[in-house]
């Protein structure tokens, strides 16, 4: 029995050093992202715009280091016990489907800034579609993976790697690694541990 409590002592306290680290990193890579968005432009930066664009990375950086958590849990509780536990198991089922939907909305939010261009209407619409083309693509990739973890494990591990690509091609866009690309990758390592673990 003493053994058993030290274990859970010992794993819950390495859950709470886990994420009070993931939390101290989503922090400081926030603080970072603004004061990026600050000293580039410090006069066009109010107070609401950093509130909102706080709003909005938080997305894809919660996404980013709560699968970190997620996955790392799961995986300490696989390798000490053999399996993980059924209620890790429900969360690593519906983590990386909620994780997609959140990404993409995340990513769609991008081309609304077709609509400042000064265009005819039929244009605007033609470019908010060309511009949608990688959510559209994610969607569809996400309706075909919903009940094939495996599938969503390739295919969100193929849509990473060409986000990498076309995204991230010199120094000056680095951050898109963190915003894009890695939390596309961990939602594929979740798919991955729902199709092997659950």
């Amino acid at each position: 029995m003493k053994e058993v409590f030290a274990v859970d002592t010992q794993k819950s306290q390495f859950n709470r050093i886990l994420l009070t680290v993931l939390i101290v990193l989503y922090v400081l890579t926030l603080a970072a992202f603004n004061y990026a968005n600050w000293a580039a432009d410090p006069e066009f930066m109010q107070w609401w715009m950093t509130l909102v664009n706080s709003v909005l990375l938080s997305i894809p950086l919660v996404l980013l280091y709560g699968a970190i958590y997620v996955l790392v849990v799961a995986w300490r509780e696989r390798k000490d016990l053999g399996q993980v536990s059924p209620r890790l198991t429900r969360i690593i089922h519906w983590a990386p489907r909620i994780a997609a939907i959140l990404i993409i909305f995340f990513i769609s939010l991008f081309s609304l800034d077709v609509f400042s261009m000064d265009a005819p209407p039929l244009e605007l619409l033609g470019g908010f579609l060309i511009h949608n083309i990688p959510s559209i693509g994610m969607l569809a990739l996400l309706i075909v993976a919903w009940k094939r973890p495996a599938v969503g494990f390739v295919a969100f591990l193929v849509a990473g790697v060409l986000f990498a690509l076309f995204f991230v091609r010199d120094a000056e866009s680095l951050p898109n690694l963190l915003i894009f690309v890695f939390p596309i990758l961990l939602i594929a390592g979740l798919f991955y541990a729902d199709w092997k673990w659950g």
